[in-house]
């Protein structure tokens, strides 16, 4: 305990008491006081040695967890990730090659996730062009390009509402959403997808990931279980955790999760709620079956469970355009979640929720406490763009340019990816799940991929448990269709040194994370 007797915490602060011991752990990490994979003290003991709540010292962890300097390991404790170290080396290589300094990446470790902007526009880099100059393939980045975004189209509408509003654009919306917009949502899914539900059944909301944290404080309480897919998206996990919710995993397999082994679990606890994107998942791609989809709709009426749909790429397909879970849902048990900002513009922030109305009630009141009310002026310009019939050439245009950048992927993936390598093409979407053979580990394709300048993401990270994994992600959504095939090709030759270079003692992996 002698290497905390220096934090100093300032009461008289604005700044938190958690951020303040956050931030004077991480110091001494910098100083190298405290080492890698060291043992951080007890909650008790630290809390009782800075006279703080036992609450403050937890939330210190997860935050420091969050921001990639220490790994929780269940039943033995917290430890300083090494893994900060070895992965600010890598980029460090990378980085140094072409000129570049590491020192503000230093200063602000992070981990990525698809819930936060990407490393281009994160807090974590100062110098964006510089960073982004080093990497020369991203197969991790997946928000869409502006340059696709129908800027013109969007600023016509915008103005459109400004003249025809004025002021009143700019105050507050009734909670739930613009009104007109949630007719115009209403009467666009009826006509997309075949699903009626009414506009007092919609909940207007500034992104997807608003919209799982709203449904977490409307439907969890404290221990409440929560299943969720393995792997699946972080944000959602981050959202059921802020809860105090106990997370079970349960395994997703190409065309669903395993029926068998979900149904196992149901009958010794049934979950509150179960987290799914069904179709074009992420980060794998995969898509349920029909068959799945109608015994996971049984099972929720069966054993009383709400399903979270988290629908955030449907308008994105390359085959046949798929159905939602919430299209089978004549009982009621699906919280639809729609978000129209991976294939529209992220930073307008919009998504909506579509529940049965006694659901929608404890929904919107979540949303009133948690920010009143949405953007009135994008919901307004929103609701335009649809009354105006923009958004199915846009989804077209994006169709169009997305299938291109899929075959390319797909010729590539066939044409060079070594043998070994289990993956499954997607149907839409921006990701590809591939499958180390066993005793690979995808951190260690991650390190050796970004010494040569290539982005993918590890599988590690879109587990609940952080678990090393066999899997990693690869996305198309930022990467020029032109460099694709030389990208995939780059990545099979880093495949085959890591098996070449593991062939006699392949690594058991670890709990590492990656710093990007």
């Amino acid at each position: 305990m002698d290497k905390y007797v220096s934090i100093r915490l300032d009461r008289s602060l604005e700044k938190p008491l958690y951020v303040q011991v956050c931030e004077s752990i991480i110091e001494l990490i910098e100083k190298n006081i405290l080492l890698p994979e060291e043992k951080l003290p007890p909650i008790r003991k630290l809390a009782s040695l800075l006279d703080v709540n036992t609450v403050t010292i937890v939330n210190a962890y997860k935050l420091l967890e969050k921001q990639g300097y220490v790994v929780s390991r269940v039943g033995s404790g917290t430890y300083i990730n090494p893994s900060i170290l070895l992965n600010h080396q890598n980029l460090s290589k990378a980085l140094s090659s072409q000129g570049v300094s590491l020192q503000k990446v230093s200063e602000n470790p992070g981990v990525f996730n698809d819930s936060s902007p990407t490393p281009s526009n994160s807090a974590l880099f100062d110098d964006i062009s510089n960073v982004r100059s080093a990497i020369r393939y991203d197969f991790a980045g997946a928000a869409i390009s502006p340059e696709f975004f129908p800027v013109e189209e969007f600023k016509e509408v915008l103005n459109e509402v400004l003249d025809r509003d004025r002021g009143y654009a700019f105050g507050y919306q009734e909670s739930m959403g613009y009104a007109p917009l949630r007719k115009s949502i209403s009467e666009f899914m009826a006509s997309e997808y075949n699903i009626t539900f009414s506009p007092e059944e919609i909940q207007v909301v500034s992104g997807a990931q608003q919209g799982i944290d709203i449904i977490a404080k409307a439907f969890l309480n404290y221990q409440d279980t929560v299943y969720v897919e393995g792997p699946t998206y972080t944000g959602a996990i981050d959202a059921f955790r802020s809860r105090g919710a106990k997370i079970v995993e349960i395994p997703l397999e190409p065309d669903g999760i395993n029926i068998d082994e979900f149904r196992s679990k149901l009958k010794a606890k049934p979950p509150r709620l179960f987290y799914t994107m069904p179709n074009f998942h992420n980060p794998t791609g995969y898509s349920y079956s029909t068959q799945k989809k109608k015994e996971l709709i049984a099972l929720s009426r069966e054993y009383d469970f709400l399903i979270v749909e988290d629908d955030h790429m449907n308008d994105l397909y390359f085959a046949e355009k798929p159905s939602p879970l919430k299209a089978m849902d004549d009982a009621g048990n699906v919280l639809y979640i729609k978000s129209f900002s991976k294939l529209f513009m992220p930073g307008l922030r919009l998504a909506f929720i579509a529940s049965r109305k006694d659901f929608a009630v404890k929904i919107a009141d979540a949303k009133y406490y948690s920010d009143i009310s949405s953007s009135g002026l994008t919901q307004r310009a929103m609701d335009l763009f649809f009354r105006k019939s923009l958004w199915p050439g846009h989804a077209r245009r994006m169709r169009k340019i997305f299938r291109e950048k899929w075959q390319a992927m797909n010729g590539a993936i066939e044409e060079y990816i070594p043998p070994g390598i289990n993956y499954k093409s997607p149907e839409g979407g921006l990701f590809f799940w591939m499958n180390l053979p066993q005793g690979y580990y995808s951190m260690n394709l991650y390190n050796a991929a970004l010494n040569r300048g290539l982005f993918i993401m590890p599988g590690d990270f879109f587990y609940p448990d952080r678990r090393p994994s066999s899997g990693f992600r690869l996305s198309f959504a930022e990467i020029a269709p032109e460099d694709i095939e030389d990208g995939i090709k780059l990545l099979a030759e880093t495949i085959e040194i890591l098996f070449q270079e593991y062939k006699l003692n392949p690594l058991r992996g670890n709990n590492f994370r990656p710093l990007l």
